[in-house]
């Protein structure tokens, strides 16, 4: 009866403490500590098996193959005196999970599913251990069974000299099942708790991946989900650039490439700013491993250490201590005659402590990989479609560049053929006007002369009329030659020392005689030097200056003025400025800029039987860049007066050669 009542109590308190605690070990170190007090035991241990929990408690001084496959509660009394207490609970736990081929039907000990070889709690392992360890301590134990499953064990250390009675062996075996109950509970919520952190995280890495996200804000969303559900130290995703991608075979050979760290992730915040590095693939024992199982994952629990490569292979020569590591591959598309996908990169996991990685978790990792390597290769799909697009578009690009290239050049093409066809229009105009009127004038001179008995004075009018005529079109002809030669660059020059008023004096008399008894007009001629000397070709000069007269005289108003006028342009020596100016209807603006063109002769100047052929302004042009001259035209209009005054200046440099020589004579 004492010992129910003993017994109710204590599952009372173990409620408690179940529902009051939130660390699974500090569960059970209080428990046990209830435990060791109530049967005045020396120390006090319980060992509970993790079913598929994720919490990383972990007992300091423990084995690390111990403490990734058990939870261990550990109280010891004052009075408890043992050289090394770590060491003494390390070898406990060692001794109580051990492996073994069948043993499941045995009385005192149970079958703890793992994966390779099969686990057993073995209570009289531990009880023969306690014998060897502590020769003066006895040991009592039972195990923690919830649906013929064992999930732990409970073991009291006591004197040597006292001894365990049958009450407390039955109160000991009652207690288990209650442990074994909460054990059971506390696993369930965690497992869960668990649960829900994988439904949470599933949820935004979805919810990442339907915003269409780019790769590295998917990479760190599931990091960090990754390493918040699974409580890992740090995570990882690196990508692999292989140095010949269609030679990769399932072979010893190392497979060469480069490894880059995509995204990482850390549980401290300290190391959250840590940049990215790389490594040679080959010099990574690790990925050569893993690539060999890809597409299934590289699990080790413990004693792994991730990057295994020197330091000086490091960017940042950063090397991370680690005791278990995942590496789950993230497989893309098959790549040459290989049935097996290529591997793009690997998740990496990595915690400070052992751990067993679960199924539960592998299957969560299976599927966030599929995703990061989806969306790989979609950003990769992207990438060379973008990458054609932007091509075909430059290629586009520089084919209309072309095309407007080429219509430029059409609609220049086309200007310049009407250019051309109004030129013909003008030429054959001016040729046709040229030629028709002088041979007409010729023919009724010659017809007149026939006539019997014809006046000498009107003989000598018809003969002037036929001279006239004659040199009209000898002028014409010779203009045409000398056209001819100048554009072909036959013309020579022959320079000399000319004395500009010898010149302009018979042209002004010339003028006189033609223009005074036509229309009135005077010329006034005004030098600004009584001797204006240039060295430059006389006959080019002479006929720069009859044209310009002559064409002043032809668009003159009756009874006006001709200027001529002559000076040295200062600062340009030696340099000689000629203008010639009239009086009369003037250029209009939209003619001006084409008035040095051949045989383009002004508007209405045909109809008011101006005669011309339109080479005279052409030739002008041609003979002044000939001598290395420039010549310019302006017509505004006079104030208060409908008349325009026309003015061509012409700019003549002297040939420096002849003036070099003349000054070493």
């Amino acid at each position: 009866m004492q010992h129910q009542v003993k017994s109710d109590s204590i599952e009372r308190e173990i409620a408690r403490i179940v529902l009051s605690e939130c660390s699974f070990q500090a569960m059970l170190t209080k428990i046990a500590d209830e435990i060791g007090k109530l049967f005045q035991a020396e120390a006090c241990g319980i060992f509970a098996n993790k079913l598929d929990s994720f919490e990383r408690t972990s007992l300091v001084g423990c084995s690390k193959a111990t403490v990734d496959c058990q939870t261990i509660g550990w109280w010891q009394g004052e009075n408890f005196r043992v050289e090394n207490q770590k060491q003494l609970i390390e070898k406990l736990s060692q001794s109580l999970f051990i492996d073994t081929k069948a043993r499941s039907n045995e009385s005192k000990s149970a079958s703890c599913t793992n994966s390779g070889d099969c686990k057993i709690f073995s209570v009289e392992a531990l009880e023969s251990s306690v014998r060897e360890i502590l020769p003066t301590i006895i040991c009592l134990g039972s195990l923690t069974k919830t649906r013929n499953e064992t999930n732990g064990a409970i073991f009291l250390l006591k004197d040597r000299y006292s001894s365990w009675t049958d009450s407390e062996r039955q109160l000991l075996e009652q207690l288990a099942n209650t442990i074994a109950i909460a054990i059971s509970q506390v696993q369930l919520q965690q497992q869960a708790q668990t649960q829900a952190r994988f439904q949470t995280a599933l949820s935004r890495i979805s919810e990442k991946i339907g915003q269409n996200s780019a790769p590295e804000k998917l990479f760190e969303t599931c990091l960090s989900e990754i390493g918040d559900a699974l409580q890992i130290d740090r995570a990882s995703i690196i990508k692999l650039k292989y140095q010949n991608p269609f030679k990769i075979q399932q072979s010893k050979q190392k497979v060469r490439g480069t490894v880059r760290v995509a995204s990482q992730w850390f549980a401290s915040e300290a190391n959250l700013n840590l940049q990215q590095y790389s490594f040679n693939l080959q010099d990574s024992q690790l990925c050569q491993q893993a690539l060999k199982l890809a597409p299934k994952s590289l699990a080790i629990t413990e004693k792994a250490y991730f990057p295994d490569v020197p330091l000086e292979q490091l960017d940042n020569e950063i090397n991370f201590d680690s005791s278990a590591l995942l590496m789950m591959p993230l497989m893309g598309k098959t790549i040459g005659d290989s049935n097996c996908p290529l591997a793009l990169g690997f998740l990496v996991l990595q915690h400070n402590s052992p751990r067993i990685w679960s199924d539960n978790e592998l299957d969560l990792l299976g599927w966030v990989s599929i995703q990061i390597a989806t969306a790989i290769l979609h950003h990769q799909t992207l990438s060379r479609v973008q990458s054609i697009v932007d091509d075909r578009t430059s290629q586009l690009t520089h084919a209309l560049e072309f095309q407007a290239k080429l219509t430029e050049k059409m609609r220049r093409q086309i200007e310049q053929l009407q250019k051309l066809n109004q030129l013909k229009d003008d030429f054959l105009n001016s040729m046709s006007h040229e030629l028709k009127t002088p041979l007409t004038s010729m023919k009724m001179a010659i017809k007149m002369l026939r006539q019997q008995q014809l006046p000498p004075a009107a003989q000598e009018k018809y003969l002037n009329i036929l001279e006239q005529e004659w040199n009209r079109e000898y002028n014409l002809i010779k203009d045409l030659l000398t056209l001819q030669q100048v554009e072909s660059g036959e013309l020579a020059l022959s320079p000399q020392e000319l004395d500009l008023n010898l010149i302009v004096e018979p042209l002004a008399l010339a003028f006189a005689d033609k223009w005074q008894s036509d229309k009135g007009l005077s010329l006034k001629s005004e030098l600004a030097d009584s001797a204006v000397n240039l060295y430059t070709d006389a006959d080019s000069l002479q006929y720069i200056l009859e044209e310009l007269l002559t064409n002043a005289g032809k668009y003159s108003d009756p009874d006006t003025t001709v200027e001529f006028s002559a000076w040295r342009v200062r600062h340009q020596e030696p340099t000689v400025a000629i203008a010639v100016s009239n009086y009369g209807t003037g250029i209009s603006a939209e003619e001006l800029p084409y008035i040095f063109d051949k045989f383009r002769r002004g508007k209405g100047v045909t109809d008011r039987a101006v005669q011309g052929t339109g080479l005279g302004l052409a030739l002008v042009k041609y003979l002044v860049d000939h001598l290395n001259g420039s010549i310019e035209v302006a017509s505004e209009p006079v104030a208060k007066s409908q008349t325009f005054v026309t003015t061509f200046t012409v700019k003549i440099p002297q040939f420096q050669a002849a003036i070099i020589d003349r000054q070493k004579i």
